[in-house]
Formats: structure tokens, sequence, C-alpha cells
């Protein structure tokens, strides 16, 4: 027989491991977005500025990725 408790985390690792997909392909996404922005001049304000910020928006996915697995595993 399962238990409510069982399906509860059940329930939270399966949106867990959703968040960590969800997260993986933004941190993808970001670094496509960094790689293709460096093959610009970064003499450009512009272009660093925005690689700069495509390379903190890959780290911060990638350390929410990090943080939902400990929660779906611990």
């Amino acid at each position: 027989m399962t238990k409510p408790y069982d399906v509860e985390r059940t329930e939270v690792c399966d949106m867990a491991s959703l968040a960590v997909e969800q997260f993986n392909y933004l941190e993808a996404l970001f670094s496509v977005m960094a790689e293709q922005l460096g093959a610009f001049g970064a003499e450009d304000r512009i272009i660093r500025d925005a690689k700069r910020l495509a390379l903190l928006g890959r780290s911060h996915a990638e350390q929410w990725a990090c943080a939902f697995l400990d929660e779906g595993n611990g």
C-alpha cells in the first residue's frame, strides 16, 4: 500500500526532475548565446555586456539545477 508521504515525495521528485531538465535547456541556450556573442568584436560594449549576461544566465541555470537536484535527492 502506498503511503501519502510516498506519493508526495514522488511528486516532489518528479517536479524537481522537470525543473532540472528546464534549467539544463536554459543553461545550453545561454551557453550558445555566449559562444555566438564571443564570435563578435569584443571591443563593442553592448556585445560584451550581452555576453556577460548570457554567462551569468548560464551560471544561474546551473546553480538552480543543482539546487533542484539536491531537493529531489534529499
